[in-house]
């Protein structure tokens, strides 16, 4: 059946349409608002809803009315579209609304080039012909007489315009198609399986968005209960997924680690076990941090293994020894460096949980964990060798942190020790490399040997950026003179001829031996009850620690950060999320660390809608490949993310292939062009053509961009690029490189990408154009012309008029 637009809101406003609990939140761009309503607008197809109908009283929905009218209908499939419909047409967000309503606030028309944008003081201020959207919903036809009446005394005939307001007011017409599921076989459980199955999205739930679905339909705010507890740890520093807080509940409630046992928890048992979680989740922060010194998630490493220390301590309440508490960390930093929860970690989980649950005394209990770890081969002796991997071994780094915080490791720049340097901006902690990564690059040593663990330590901010690209044998000496102790306190090796560069892997060969030395000697002193954190500090919940800088493990220097920071802020500009500088990659299981990538968007750049994306620059094979097995689009280069943003993000024209853009036709975004520069009439080379291309290039860059397609006939027959007569693809691409630099300007390529794609047995040139962030001029002779996109055609714009656009556009 299809239904108008009106009556699906009418029905959301009344309360007979609701979103299931355990739908995510609203996840859209403004972009996709913005081409949501320019398909509606041009009455293309946009997509069919999924709708269960249900006369059960044990549904649970997010945001209905008390009393919701049966039967209730559950919106399963088109949450994002219906919710952007209703934000800009009733001016506000649905009740059962999760997400950012600044995706649909201010989205504004302009009645003359008939397009949306969101609003734009600098451009749209004093220009009638931008009307906002929701207020004209909101008002229905008595809000086109303000518009005219603004439009009148501004000179402007509106009836012109009346068929564009009437075109956009009838959006709400616009009939959408609705598939329904109905009977009472179809259970919650049944409807979950379908909404996994058909989710817009394309993201399966996990077992644990199953077990928490099931348990919403109990206790509608579970999910927001849970998230304000992982929101405090995030503010302390400490990034947890919902997984895994929801394995720590289960094991307490259940004491069992498979997510299975939660469907039959009630909502009294699951606030009980979220109340023990935050309890002892907090105390095992405090002992982990302020014992062994992980105070922040990068560093934080076997997760997995935090929920047995929590079912440990809540078990007891929390009353164990110092003694017991020390070997209790000797188990956790053993199963963290030998991966314990790393394979098979239910079971294993499982296995040591039993152990707890069968052993009344604390103390036989972490010796037997001891012993069951040592004979699964998940306990052994730390030799040299450990230290060999670069920065992929995210265990042996968090290894390194942990002997920094624990040790009289000192400070390079005053000699002081490193712990009294966590809070001030240039006291910052950040990693260093001993020897420096450009010198090291000129003598031709691989990725892996720049960046290897035995070439880190940690330093303040301000050391750290005085010594820059010194070599050791320039700053060591220099360092052990003015701070005795200082090299030997970092396991730095003190035979001057090591600090030469010439002999790098001896100097390597040699700290892997000091490293060593001191992890046993740790590992000994906790397993004998004698380790002792300098000055006992603990997780203080007055500190917010996430303000603390500590450049994650998989970033290695100023000048990979600022690349990761430069891609963030393009991002940013292209109205899309940031990614997570140093983000951990978790099995989602056990929380057990798999990796660290540079840059990541774990839910897509289009949060749930899109396949999860990392960006991973100089990183070894093993780290690649997990991003692979993950499931993660990952790029090792700055330009091709970009490309993979412009041409699969950003392009949003069915999916960018050239079929479905011939297919939909010439746009305001999208052009044909049969030939660059031959003439089919005369078959000769008409410079005409060329300017024809150039100004259509230069009426994207100008406007919001687009694509241009060259052999492509103007009723979208395939002609190929082979009437043209170059030698090769590569000639014609340099042909018009060269046309854009002479006729533009050399630096509006950055915006411009070019590639070929096979259409119907012919290769056919693409020309994405990016909107330029300067105005964009197109010589021809003597003089310079300004054009724009308007519509399916290019148009030079009268000069009396540059200037204003040129204001409004650029804010110039």
């Amino acid at each position: 059946m299809a239904t108008k637009i009106s009556t699906i809101l009418d029905k959301i406003d009344n309360g007979s349409i609701a979103l299931p609990v355990f739908q995510r939140g609203y996840v859209w761009t403004r972009k996709q608002v913005r081409e949501l309503f320019t398909s509606l607008y041009k009455d293309f197809p946009v997509g069919s809803l999924l709708i269960w109908e249900t006369a059960s009283s044990n549904v649970k929905t997010r945001g209905g009315l008390e009393s919701p009218a049966t039967p209730l209908q559950i919106l399963l499939d088109g949450q994002q579209r219906m919710t952007s419909l209703y934000g800009v047409m009733r001016g506000k967000a649905p009740a059962f609304f999760d997400g950012n309503t600044s995706a649909f606030n201010d989205l504004r028309f302009h009645l003359e080039d008939e397009v949306f944008e969101f609003h734009q003081p600098l451009r749209m201020s004093n220009d009638p012909l931008w009307i906002d959207v929701s207020s004209l919903y909101q008002k229905k036809w008595k809000g086109v007489e303000p518009i005219n009446r603004a439009l009148a005394e501004a000179g402007i005939d509106y009836s012109q315009y009346g068929d564009h307001i009437g075109k956009l007011l009838n959006i709400e017409n616009h009939q959408i198609h609705e598939d329904h599921i109905t009977g009472d076989d179809k259970t919650i459980d049944v409807v979950i399986e379908i909404f996994d199955r058909v989710n817009s999205g394309g993201t399966k739930l996990t077992p644990a968005d199953l077990a928490l679905a099931k348990i919403c339909a109990d206790l509608p705010d579970a999910r927001e209960l849970m998230f304000s507890k992982l929101n405090k740890w995030q503010n302390s520093g400490y990034n947890f997924k919902k997984e895994w807080l929801l394995r720590v509940i289960n094991v307490l409630v259940t004491g069992e680690a498979r997510f299975v046992y939660l469907h039959n928890v009630d909502s009294e048992m699951f606030q009980d076990g979220l109340k023990r979680a935050e309890k002892y989740v907090d105390k095992s922060l405090n002992m982990i941090s302020g014992s062994i010194g992980l105070d922040h998630t990068q560093v934080l490493f076997a997760q997995g293994a935090i929920p047995l220390i929590i079912f440990f301590l809540d078990k007891y309440d929390g009353n164990i020894t110092p003694e017991q508490r020390d070997k209790l960390l000797y188990w956790y930093v053993h199963s963290g460096m030998w991966g314990r929860y790393s394979a098979a970690s239910e079971g294993m989980l499982n296995q040591d949980l039993s152990i707890i649950q069968n052993i009344d005394s604390p103390q036989e209990s972490i010796e037997t964990l001891i012993e069951q770890s040592r004979l699964a081969g998940h306990l052994r002796d730390v030799e040299p060798y450990h230290f060999l991997g670069a920065r992929k071994s995210a265990r042996f780094y968090s290894i390194m942190y942990m002997l920094t915080r624990m040790s009289e490791a000192r400070d390079f720049g005053d000699g002081l020790l490193l712990r009294k340097h966590q809070l001030g901006k240039m006291a910052q902690l950040e990693l260093h490399h001993i020897f420096p990564k450009s010198q090291l690059k000129k003598r031709d040593h691989s990725v892996n040997e720049i960046n290897a663990l035995a070439n880190y330590c940690f330093l303040t901010k301000e050391s750290n950026s005085s010594i820059r690209n010194k070599l050791p044998a320039d700053y060591l000496a220099k360092v052990a003179e003015t701070y005795p102790g200082v090299l030997e306190s970092q396991w730095i090796p003190t035979d001057p001829n090591l600090w030469k560069i010439d002999n790098y892997t001896k100097f390597l060969s040699a700290r892997r031996e000091l490293l060593a030395q001191a992890t046993d000697k740790m590992l000994k002193n906790l397993l004998s009850g004698s380790a002792r954190f300098p000055d006992e500090t603990v997780w203080d919940k007055s500190i917010n620690y996430a303000a603390i800088r500590h450049r994650p493990a998989s970033i290695v220097d100023d000048e990979e950060e600022l690349l990761l920071n430069e891609i963030n802020e393009w991002m940013t500009e292209m109205e899309l999320p940031v990614g997570i500088m140093g983000y951990e990659l978790a099995d989602e299981h056990t929380g057990e660390q798999v990796a660290m990538f540079d840059l990541a968007w774990p839910d897509g750049v289009q949060s749930e809608l899109s396949q999860p994306v990392a960006v991973l620059i100089d990183e070894g094979r093993e780290v690649l490949a997990a991003a692979g097995r993950n499931g993660y689009r990952f790029f090792t280069s700055t330009e091709g993310f970009k490309k993979y943003i412009t041409e699969e993000i950003l392009i949003t024209t069915n999916g960018n292939s050239i079929q479905a853009i011939v297919e939909e036709g010439e746009s305001e975004k999208v052009e044909f062009k049969s030939t660059l520069r031959v003439n089919l009439h005369i078959n000769k080379i008409d410079k005409a053509l060329e300017h024809s291309v150039i100004k259509t290039i230069a009426g994207f860059l100008n406007h919001d961009g687009g694509t241009l397609l060259i052999g492509i006939a103007d009723d979208g027959s395939p002609l190929g690029i082979e009437v043209d007569k170059f030698k090769s693809e590569d000639k014609m691409k340099l042909h018009l490189t060269n046309l854009v630099d002479s006729r533009i300007d050399p630096t509006v390529m950055t915006n411009i990408r070019i590639e070929y794609e096979t259409y119907q047995d012919h290769r056919i040139m693409k020309v994405i154009c990016r909107p330029s962030p300067f105005p964009v001029y197109v010589k021809d002779g003597d003089t310079e012309r300004f054009y724009l996109r308007t519509g399916p055609a290019t148009k030079e714009i009268p000069v009396s008029k540059v200037h204003k656009y040129i204001k409004h556009r650029f804010n110039q």
